[in-house]
């Protein structure tokens, strides 16, 4: 047999066998054969490529299930909050930029105040008092805020008296938009930008993306928050780009998925918000604001009729629930709409389902749902004294149960959120391990399903991706150690060396050796 490329003196991990490999080949797009010691050099006639694993854990490539793509491909020309501790550093930020960019209106995000000093958002008086003379627009890390400078105020002319403005006590607006308010923010500022500026952006984080080797993402766009260009775009590009989308549109307009000829949609369609913001629709008080318990962007009947029509269309549905009431709401919708129909195989999601209870799990077990979830958010928000306990006290030893979700018979798939967390599914298969509440873990092995076989299974390619088999896609990471067998609290610490792409070797780290 001829071998297009070879990956030798590895461990090439076959899911499905649960047995390692020492070698692989591929011919073409396809995966050859795997194969034990040296038998390469007798069962293989010759390759053009050979790659040196060194010891290292051979994956199938990464899938990313919720991944934003064109907001985090626009996020890379734009200065990154999230690892700043006080108003001071986001001052030194926005002047450095200022110096950089003259004319150019000042963009931030990833911006999140449980980690200031301060412990609340900049207003647009702090705004100002960086930069006056142009326009400071920063989102806050979920997106579910905006802050604005008074330039900005001025410069995109939100109505005032639109839901989500907050305003001080002579009734002026502070800069802080929430909601509704927030949502036509964004939608104005981002359906500006050209497809032909989107690609140049998307072209950039393809490379990244192949670093971290990730091959297919669910590109979730459009919708509120976002730009319905974003959706557009994503669906004339998506095969121009080396890594592979699978467009998740962010729309409540059915008629407009089936135009299109779209088997799926929704990813960030909200049915809440987020903790940060004290959005997501909880079932108690945030314990650090009482009286407050978040938001349901729907009625009951809005979500009924939204998922029916889904089922009737055999459309594969994803929508966004975090709060306990956000979720009781969705599997409702589910449950009517099952009833209604009798309809089932159609994979409909649940994205985050963070404070997902018992009965929630053994009701969307029920009704063949997917859980899409995102470990790497416990690595930035949870345990104790995190976010989450800032915002839940005592309810965050409940958040993202993967063990108990894994044990009741559900499908997790992982993804990032891009970019809410940054994209890395090497941190999110540490935090599925190491989850702050110890029983709330999962193996090595389930974690690597989240973003290989459940991402496969999760927008049905499980027949032929997601897996290191013969005649599957070529589809392939090599990190710099086996993962299965270093201490669990360093699997953070693995690197990608090699990523390729339907057979196409399209990244190797500098240190790794391809002959």
């Amino acid at each position: 047999m001829y071998a297009d490329l070879l990956i030798y003196n590895g461990k090439c991990f076959s899911i499905e066998e649960n047995r390692s490999y020492d070698w692989l080949a591929v011919q073409k797009d396809r995966i050859l054969c795997l194969g034990l010691g040296d038998s390469y050099k007798s069962e293989l006639s010759g390759w053009d490529i050979a790659v040196d694993a060194d010891g290292g854990s051979v994956l199938p490539g990464f899938y990313d299930s919720n991944f934003h793509f064109v907001q985090t491909a626009l996020d890379q020309e734009s200065i990154y909050l999230g690892n700043v501790r006080n108003f001071d550093e986001i001052g030194d930020l926005i002047r450095s930029e200022c110096l950089r960019h003259p004319e150019a209106p000042i963009v931030g995000y990833g911006l999140d105040e449980t980690k200031l000093k301060e412990e609340r958002l900049p207003d647009r008086s702090v705004l100002d008092s960086f930069c006056s003379d142009r326009p400071v627009w920063i989102s806050r890390v979920e997106y579910h805020t905006s802050i604005l400078n008074t330039y900005a105020l001025l410069h995109y002319k939100i109505p005032y008296t639109v839901q989500g403005i907050e305003l001080d006590h002579k009734k002026m607006p502070t800069g802080i938009f929430r909601l509704y308010a927030n949502a036509m923010l964004r939608d104005e500022i981002l359906s500006d930008f050209s497809f032909r500026h989107r690609l140049n952006a998307a072209q950039k984080l393809v490379c990244r993306l192949l670093a971290k080797g990730v091959t297919t993402l669910n590109a979730m766009e459009g919708g509120f928050l976002f730009s319905d260009k974003d959706a557009e775009f994503v669906n004339v590009y998506a095969d121009a780009l080396s890594v592979e989308l699978k467009l998740f549109f962010q729309t409540t307009d059915v008629r407009k998925i089936l135009d299109m000829g779209l088997t799926r949609m929704g990813g960030s369609l909200f049915a809440d918000g987020a903790f940060g913001s004290r959005n997501a629709a909880l079932a108690e008080d945030y314990a650090d604001m009482p009286g407050i318990r978040g938001t349901l962007y729907y009625a009951q009947e809005e979500m009924n009729e939204l998922v029916l029509n889904c089922y009737q269309n055999r459309i594969q549905l994803a929508v966004h629930a975090i709060g306990e009431r956000a979720i009781d709401q969705l599997l409702t919708a589910h449950e009517f709409a099952m009833t209604k129909t009798g309809t089932s195989g159609l994979r409909h999601r649940l994205e985050h389902a963070e404070l997902a209870t018992p009965e929630h799990i053994r009701r969307a077990k029920a009704l063949g749902l997917i859980f899409s979830m995102q470990p790497a958010y416990e690595y930035y928000w949870g345990g104790p004294g995190g976010m989450y306990e800032k915002r839940l006290g005592e309810r965050y030893k409940r958040t993202n149960p993967f063990r108990m979700i894994l044990e009741a018979g559900i499908i997790i798939c992982g993804g990032s959120d891009s970019d809410v967390t940054p994209f890395d599914p090497i941190l999110g298969i540490h935090e599925a391990v190491n989850h702050p509440v110890q029983e709330h873990r999962v193996d090595i092995l389930s974690a690597i399903k989240f973003f290989t076989q459940n991402g496969a299974y999760a927008v049905f390619e499980e027949t032929f991706k997601g897996d290191l088999k013969q005649g599957f896609a070529a589809d392939i990471v090599v990190l710099d150690r086996d993962i299965f067998t270093i201490p669990k609290d360093g699997i953070k610490k693995c690197r990608v060396t090699h990523t390729l792409k339907s057979g196409n070797l399209l990244y190797r780290a500098d240190k790794a050796t391809v002959d």
